[in-house]
C-alpha cells in the first residue's frame, strides 16, 4: 500500500498503541483463569496447568502463522478464539466443559505474544527496539494488574450472579478483549507492509539453508534463552498466581490485605522492562546476556533474603516483593523479547518468540505443582529457597553465552515504510 499523508512517526504511534491495547486485553482474559476459578487449590492448579499446556501449543502454532500469514491476522485470530471461549465460560457450570473452554482460551492466548512481538519488531529499528519494547511490556503487566483488581471487585460486589448461573467476571473480561480487538483491527486495517531488518548475527550466515524451524533450533542464542526462560517463567508464574495464597496461609494476612500486598509484584514490576530497555540501549548495547546474568544473580540474592525481609514486617515484605517483580519482569522482557528478536532475522521472529515462550510455558505448567506438592510438604519458606536455585541456574545459563556473543553492530537505516513482500 502506498502511503500518502501519514508519516512514519504517526504509523509507529498507531501500531504501538494498538498492539499495547490488544495485549492488555489478552491478559485480562488470561489472568481471570486463575483469579476466578472455583473449587479450591487443587482445582485451580489443574486449570492453570491445562491452560499452560494449550498456551504452549498456541505459541508454536501462532508463531508459525505469524511468519507465514502475517502478525496482524494471527493476533486477531487468537483474540477471537479467546473472546469466544471466555464469553462461553460466563454461562458454563459444568466442570469438564469449563476445563475444555479454558483449554481453548489458552490456545488462543498463545497466538498473542509471538504475533505482536513480531509486529513491534518489524516497525521499529533495532537501535530503538529495546526502549520501545520496555514501554510496550507495560501492557501485560498493568493489564494483569487490572484483571486482578477487576475480578476481585466483581466477585465481591456481584455475588448475586453466582445464584443466577452467570459468571460476570468472564463476561466482562471477554468484552474488554473484544473492545481492544476492535480497536486494534481499526487502527491497523490500512497499515503498510514494514521492512524487516537484515540478519542480526554472524552466526546466522551459516544457517541460511534448511526449513525455518530447523534454522531456529540451530541458533545457539535461542537455545540458551529457552533454557534460562524455563526456570524464569516457572518462578514468575508461581509468584503471579500464588502470592495471595502465600500471604494468607503462610504469613496469616487477611484476604483483602494479601491481594493488595501481592499487587506490588506487578505494580512495581513494570519498572523492570522500562529500565532494562534504557539500560540496554545506553550502557549495555548488545550485551544482553551480561545484563540478564547480573539481574538473575541479584534475583537469587533477593529471594535468599526474602524470609528475613518478610519477618521484619510489612514494609520489608513490600520491598522484597517489589524487587522480585522488577527483576523478574525486567529479565523476562530482556531475554524473551529483546534478545530473541535480535537473534534471528525478521522472517523468523514469530517462530523464535513462540519457541522460547513455549519452552518457558512448560515451566509455567509445572508451577502449580510447586504449590500443591512442594509447599504442602516443605512449606512456603523452602519455596523461596527453590527460587534461589532457579535464579542461579538461569543466571549460569545466560553467563554461558556471554563470551561467544557477537552481534553485528551495524544498524539498518532503511525506512519501515518501504514496500515488502512479507505479510503484516
Amino acid at each position: 500500500m502506498k502511503i500518502r499523508d501519514r508519516t512514519l512517526a504517526a504509523w509507529r504511534g498507531r501500531i504501538f498503541l494498538a498492539a499495547w491495547m490488544l495485549y492488555a486485553g489478552y491478559y485480562i482474559c488470561r489472568k481471570d483463569a486463575g483469579t476466578a476459578a472455583d473449587g479450591g487449590v487443587s482445582h485451580l492448579a489443574l486449570v492453570l496447568a491445562c491452560f499452560g499446556a494449550t498456551y504452549a501449543l498456541g505459541q508454536l502454532i501462532g508463531g508459525t502463522l505469524a511468519d507465514r500469514f502475517g502478525a496482524r491476522r494471527t493476533a486477531l485470530t487468537g483474540a477471537v478464539i479467546s473472546i469466544g471461549c471466555t464469553a462461553l465460560l460466563a454461562w458454563c457450570s459444568h466442570p469438564v466443559l469449563g476445563l475444555a473452554l479454558q483449554l481453548g482460551n489458552g490456545f488462543g492466548q498463545g497466538f498473542g505474544w509471538p504475533s505482536l512481538l513480531k509486529l513491534i519488531g518489524s516497525w521499529f529499528r533495532r537501535s530503538e527496539r529495546d526502549r520501545v519494547l520496555g514501554w510496550w511490556s507495560t501492557s501485560y503487566i498493568l493489564g494483569g494488574l487490572l484483571a486482578t483488581s477487576l475480578t476481585a471487585w466483581l466477585l465481591v460486589h456481584t455475588g448475586f450472579t453466582a445464584h443466577s448461573g452467570i459468571h460476570l467476571v468472564y463476561l466482562v473480561s471477554s468484552c474488554a478483549l473484544l473492545g481492544a480487538t476492535l480497536f486494534f483491527a481499526h487502527e491497523t486495517v490500512e497499515s503498510p507492509h514494514p521492512v524487516y531488518e537484515s540478519t542480526p548475527s554472524a552466526e546466522f550466515a551459516t544457517q541460511a539453508e534448511g526449513s525455518p524451524w530447523i534454522r531456529v533450533l540451530k541458533n545457539r542464542h535461542i537455545r540458551v534463552i529457552s533454557g534460562m526462560y524455563f526456570f524464569l517463567k516457572m518462578t514468575r508464574y508461581t509468584l503471579l498466581f500464588w502470592l495471595p495464597l502465600y500471604l494468607t496461609s503462610g504469613l496469616g494476612y487477611a484476604t483483602y490485605r494479601a491481594d493488595h500486598t501481592a499487587s506490588c509484584f506487578e505494580l512495581c514490576g513494570f519498572l523492570g522492562p522500562v529500565a532494562v530497555g534504557y539500560a540496554s540501549e545506553r550502557w549495555f548495547g548488545n550485551r544482553r546476556f551480561t545484563l540478564a546474568t547480573g539481574m538473575l544473580f541479584l534475583l537469587a540474592f533477593v529471594c535468599l533474603l526474602h524470609p528475613v525481609l518478610a519477618d521484619s514486617g510489612w514494609f520489608g515484605l513490600i520491598v522484597s516483593i517489589s524487587l522480585m517483580g522488577i527483576l523478574i519482569h525486567g529479565a523476562d522482557m530482556l531475554m524473551s523479547g529483546m534478545a530473541v528478536l535480535d537473534a534471528v532475522p525478521g522472517e523468523l521472529h514469530g517462530r523464535a518468540v513462540g519457541f522460547v515462550n513455549a519452552i518457558g510455558s512448560i515451566g509455567q505448567i509445572l508451577s502449580p505443582l510447586l504449590v500443591t506438592l512442594f509447599v504442602s510438604r516443605l512449606g512456603w519458606t523452602r519455596l523461596f529457597d527453590l527460587f534461589v536455585f532457579f535464579a542461579l541456574v538461569s543466571g549460569a545459563i545466560c553467563a554461558s553465552a556471554i563470551r561467544p556473543q557477537t552481534y553485528d553492530k551495524q544498524q539498518s537505516n532503511r525506512s519501515v515504510l518501504e514496500t515488502s513482500n512479507l505479510p503484516l
